[in-house]
Formats: structure tokens, C-alpha cells, sequence
């Protein structure tokens, strides 16, 4: 019994470890489609509201005509490109890529295509 009891204390000790790394990376996935997704509704949104969006690490959290904030990003996330990213009053994108940091200040670099405002994830987290 002893020996069964250490058994299943060795196999949780190295399965643990491999589990919650697998639960935060399939948690950042599920997060990274969510801000893929706003960036897309940023374009509707700025075609609704008629207002152009330059968004950068300086203007990303500022509120639109609608109030609310150009991106609500998940917790501990935050835009950190220098270059903005425009979305027009007309629907459309100027395109470009989007830098973000995440909770663990893992990087990653989001391209927004020019027009249709499409978004791919070019660089993941190492």
C-alpha cells in the first residue's frame, strides 16, 4: 500500500506541473481569440459610431463615442506598439502590426490586414 501511495504521489508530482501548463497556455489561446475578435468589432464599431481609431499603447484604452474603451482587453493584457494602427470612420483598416504584452510579459505581435481589418497572430509568446 505504502508503495502504491508513493506511485501515485511520483505521477502527480510530474503530471501537476505539465497540466497547469497546459491549462495556461490553452487559457492565453482562448484569450488571444478574444482580442482578435475585439480587433475586428473595432472596425464595425468604428463605422458605426463614424469615428476613426488610431490605436497605440497611448490611446487603446480611450473611450469612443460610445463610451466605452476602444479595446477591452483581458486582465493583465495591454498594447504596447509605438505605431498606431488606424481603423477608419468608413469600416476600413490602414493595417499593420500590433504588439501586446501579456500577464507574464510574454510578448506577442498581432498583423491587421490592410482593409478588411483580418487579424493573425504573427509572433506567439516563447
Amino acid at each position: 500500500m505504502l508503495a502504491v501511495l508513493t506511485l501515485v504521489a511520483l505521477l502527480s508530482g510530474i503530471a501537476m506541473p505539465a497540466m497547469q501548463r497546459w491549462y495556461n497556455s490553452l487559457a492565453q489561446r482562448a484569450q488571444l481569440s478574444e482580442i482578435a475578435i475585439q480587433f475586428q468589432r473595432l472596425a464595425a464599431r468604428a463605422a458605426l459610431l463614424s469615428q476613426t481609431v488610431a490605436l497605440s499603447k497611448d490611446t487603446w484604452q480611450n473611450k469612443l463615442v460610445d463610451d466605452e474603451p476602444a479595446l477591452a482587453l483581458p486582465e493583465g493584457w495591454s498594447v504596447v506598439s509605438d505605431q498606431p494602427v488606424v481603423f477608419y470612420h468608413s469600416g476600413i483598416c490602414a493595417g499593420g502590426n500590433v504588439d501586446l504584452e501579456g500577464p507574464e510579459r510574454q510578448r506577442v505581435q498581432l498583423q491587421v490586414a490592410p482593409v478588411s481589418c483580418d487579424v493573425s497572430l504573427l509572433r506567439q509568446p516563447s
